[in-house]
């Protein structure tokens, strides 16, 4: 009875060595062909059978170190990771020469030179006649000599040269390495071919033909990233930047994430498809992991989170790119104004004094100058503090419209209205052009009761600029309420609606003028239409504007 109940266990563990064995081939397949071509599906598909081996079969020792080597190569895991799963190979199966020859790989990559000898060694035990192993311990030992601070050893040179030399002998023995040779060599003479029949094409203008070209080849080699290049050279040449785009994104995959080719995927997209921000992201990102303390890399990213209006993660963009270089002055203002966004003034205020400190170029100062005295008026409201940083910014920069315009404003802004005019006039000395200041100019010249010159500005700036509507309502508004004009200032009120239909106050004041004249009826379309707009703009409270609509037909 025992006999008889033990033989159905049998069968199961029987029919899981196999399912195991067929999926460990499907992986070992694969993952010779991704070695071969470089495709992303085989490479899925290897780790994918090597995982489901591990799970049917965990004493399959050959799956570990087969699949700790594809997910190292791809930075999926990294060398301590690999180092682990090879010691489990070699505990599962000691007489498995992959297995140690793997292990020794893994710990040379992490200079445990001596460790990675004895594996390898015993490799060589295991399976003497392999070239591969020597080859390998050949490197061992050169990269250990390299990499030694003390004296020199004669017999790491001896012993490199002597795996060096036996393992080049073996190969020629070595069906593996023929095999791969053989396939190698294949693999070239294809991709020889399609090169020079795309290059062909492409000198003789037919770029389309020659993309098809490199299209039809790029499945079936491995040098599939040139093949990218040159389609993506072509799609730019023709303004395909979609198309561009993919193939640039498909040499990143394909070279594993090589940081030279994320650094030209990113070159590319800044140039020609900034608005493409997640990927951006994303090539930064890579960056970041690969060279943790570059701190050019959490510089960027903050500013495209910023774009992104990802204020928090902005921020810590931002601390990151300091704390591997925390002098950096451009770095200090940007972490500033991620402050400035999520409302923490003082943060800012500090680190924008760092940055001025710095002063690493007097025109960029001026810049930071004028955001700290944007601050200190308009958030702490201390405008000495804020024009006198504005006026010590005057001393930096040969640009100094935008500053003498900045104060006049904050004067403005205090009802010192004399200062106001003085600096307005400053500024268009240098901007004699410029639309805004005339009207900034004419409103300040307005509130002291000036209505000639408010006039003659407000003319001004709409000599300069025929579309500015807010122009056009504040010089109604001085015919209407400085001359008692109604007709006149109807017209400038009907410009400034024409121009921008949205604009609350200018019916507000159209309405108005009509009431002046008695036209009711036009009064009230105008201040519905005021009323109705407004309750999305919130440009004025809809209380007062009610109350001239219903004054209107009181009795």
């Amino acid at each position: 009875m025992l006999k008889e109940k033990s033989k159905f266990p049998q069968k199961e563990d029987d029919t899981i060595m196999t399912n195991a064995q067929k999926t460990l081939e499907k992986a070992v397949e694969a993952h010779q062909r991704y070695l071969l071509k470089s495709t992303n599906e085989d490479l899925t598909t290897a780790i994918n059978c090597y995982i489901e081996t591990i799970k049917e079969n965990p004493e399959q020792s050959s799956a570990y170190y087969r699949l700790a080597t594809l997910l190292h190569n791809n930075g999926q895991i990294g060398v301590e990771n690999a180092i682990e799963q090879c010691h489990r190979a070699v505990e599962l199966n000691p007489a498995d020469a992959n297995a140690h020859m793997y292990l020794g790989y893994f710990l040379s990559l992490n200079h445990q030179f001596d460790e990675a000898k004895e594996e390898f060694k015993t490799a060589i035990r295991l399976r003497p006649a392999t070239s591969r192993t020597r080859l390998v311990l050949a490197l061992t030992c050169l990269e250990k000599i390299k990499n030694s601070t003390a004296k020199k050893s004669i017999k790491d040179y001896t012993n490199a040269l002597y795996y060096g030399a036996t393992g080049a002998l073996m190969s020629v023995f070595d069906k593996a390495s023929i095999k791969m040779l053989y396939q190698n060599i294949i693999d070239d003479l294809n991709f020889a071919k399609y090169k020079a029949v795309g290059e062909f094409y492409e000198k003789i203008n037919s770029e389309k033909k020659a993309y098809n070209v490199y299209l039809s080849a790029v499945d079936n080699s491995k040098k599939s990233i040139a093949l990218y290049e040159r389609m993506a050279k072509i799609a730019i040449k023709k303004n395909r930047h979609d198309i561009a785009f993919d193939c640039i994104n498909n040499v990143v995959i394909l070279s594993n994430n090589d940081p030279m080719k994320v650094v030209d995927a990113i070159e590319y997209v800044e140039q020609h498809q900034a608005d493409r921000v997640n990927e951006l992201i994303d090539y930064y990102t890579i960056l970041a992991n690969k060279y943790p303390e570059f701190s050019k890399c959490y510089y960027e990213l903050g500013h495209l989170y910023l774009k992104k209006d990802e204020k928090i993660n902005a921020l810590s963009a931002f601390k990151l790119a300091l704390k591997y270089d925390d002098n950096n002055p451009y770095y200090q203002n940007s972490l500033a104004y991620a402050y400035v966004q999520l409302e923490q003034y003082d943060s800012a205020i500090e680190l924008y004094k760092k940055a001025l400190e710095a002063n690493p170029n007097d025109e960029w100062s001026a810049v930071v100058a004028q955001a700290l005295a944007a601050i200190y008026h308009q958030v702490k409201g201390n405008s000495d503090a804020a024009i006198s940083m504005l006026e010590n910014s005057l001393l930096l920069t040969k640009n100094k419209s935008q500053i003498y315009e900045a104060i006049a404003d904050i004067y403005y802004d205090i009802e010192d209205l004399d200062h106001s005019i003085e600096y307005y006039q400053l500024a268009l000395r240098d901007d004699s052009e410029n639309p805004k200041i005339y009207s900034r100019l004419a409103m300040a010249n307005w509130e002291k009761d000036c209505i000639e010159k408010a006039i003659i500005f407000y003319s001004k700036a709409i000599e300069l600029d025929p579309a500015y509507d807010i122009a056009y309502n504040n010089l109604g508004v001085v015919f209407l309420d400085g001359l008692g004009d109604a007709t006149r200032a109807m017209d400038y009120f009907r410009t400034a609606v024409e121009i921008n239909p949205n604009y609350v106050l200018a019916h507000f004041n159209l309405a108005r003028s009509y009431e002046t004249t008695n036209e009711k009826i036009n009064a009230a379309k105008q201040y519905q239409k005021a009323l109705n707009l407004n309750k999305t703009t919130n440009e004025l409270d809809n209380k007062i504007i009610e109350e001239r609509l219903y004054r209107l037909f009181e009795a």
